[in-house]
């Protein structure tokens, strides 16, 4: 397996400084290239591939400990403007979609409890397939499963995982946190039906497989979930339907660290990424709507 050197501790770094003088300046004209001199030929090129693609769902990315600079809001700004929970001793409600293998899931759920260890919560979890939804009960990754982020610590390893032979298996009291069901995007009522509103919804790198018309009835079946004063958590989604439709429903982007977290959730992404429909492109200052475009977050109330 690949070495991950940044496995001894995030240091809240831009990915750029983990790397060493040499690296960084070849990163940093590559990054010119297709960040800069290249960026209105991708926006151009990944607009007619957005508009002519079919979504065939094909490529998930989701991994423990992936979006670190996400998860300090979550515990920062995100709490305090929920007005913390944990003074006020009531439970913090947590309703995530398309949690694919639980990663995301049991990495929230281990960041709350090793940064606020009284604070009562419960993540409510669905996906699609009930395949996923068996693996997410299960708890039990593969070394290659729950080390695969450059973001990973042994700090977070140790806090989330009890390790079995090569099996990395989500500590009981993690797990006791979160519970598993199926449940489809587009099924409105059966959704209704299903769940309560919640403090935090997050809905990631889903609703970019999904077509612009689906995508909004997603968005909408989604949003219901907000309560009065809560969070959206959704990143992985076409750039102008997200500024679109959280304009649309009344949704303030949380612009703490905007462009370190915008970065992280892109880590993966190619460099040519106009080639791909669940690519993005890279941060540029100069959009106008650079606030709402780039935000993974958004607040409402």
């Amino acid at each position: 397996m690949k070495k991950n050197p940044n496995f001894a501790g995030y240091s809240a770094k831009t990915p750029d400084q983990h790397l060493g003088a040499r690296a960084r300046l070849g990163k940093l004209k590559r990054d010119l290239i297709y960040g800069a001199v290249l960026f209105p030929y991708g926006v151009y090129k990944h607009q007619q591939l957005l508009a002519n693609c079919d979504r065939i769902n094909n490529h998930t990315y989701t991994c423990f400990f992936r979006a670190p600079a996400q998860l300090q809001a979550l515990t920062g700004p995100v709490l305090e403007f929920l007005g913390n929970p944990q003074s006020t001793g009531r439970r913090l409600e947590i309703l995530t979609f398309a949690c694919s293998n639980g990663a995301e899931v049991y990495t929230m759920a281990s960041w709350l409890m090793q940064r606020f260890p009284d604070l009562d919560f419960h993540i409510t979890a669905s996906d699609l397939h009930q395949e996923m939804v068996e693996r997410c009960k299960a708890a039990d990754y593969s070394a290659q499963e729950a080390l695969q982020s450059e973001y990973v610590t042994s700090k977070f390893v140790e806090a989330t995982f009890d390790k079995q032979g090569e099996r990395y298996l989500v500590k009981p009291h993690i797990r006791a946190r979160a519970s598993f069901t199926q449940a489809s995007l587009l099924d409105a009522e059966g959704l209704k039906k299903q769940f309560m509103l919640a403090d935090i919804v997050t809905a990631q790198n889903v609703l970019f497989h999904l077509q612009p018309k689906d995508a909004r009835s997603a968005f909408r079946n989604i949003v219901q979930f907000l309560k009065p004063r809560s969070a959206l958590f959704v990143e992985g989604m076409d750039l102008d339907l997200r500024v679109e439709l959280t304009q649309e429903y009344g949704l303030s982007p949380l612009t703490h660290d905007l462009k370190r977290i915008y970065s992280e959730t892109r880590v993966h992404t190619p460099k040519d990424w106009w080639k791909y429909y669940w690519g993005t492109e890279p941060y540029f200052a100069l959009r106008p709507d650079k606030e709402r475009r780039y935000a993974t977050i958004f607040l409402k109330g």
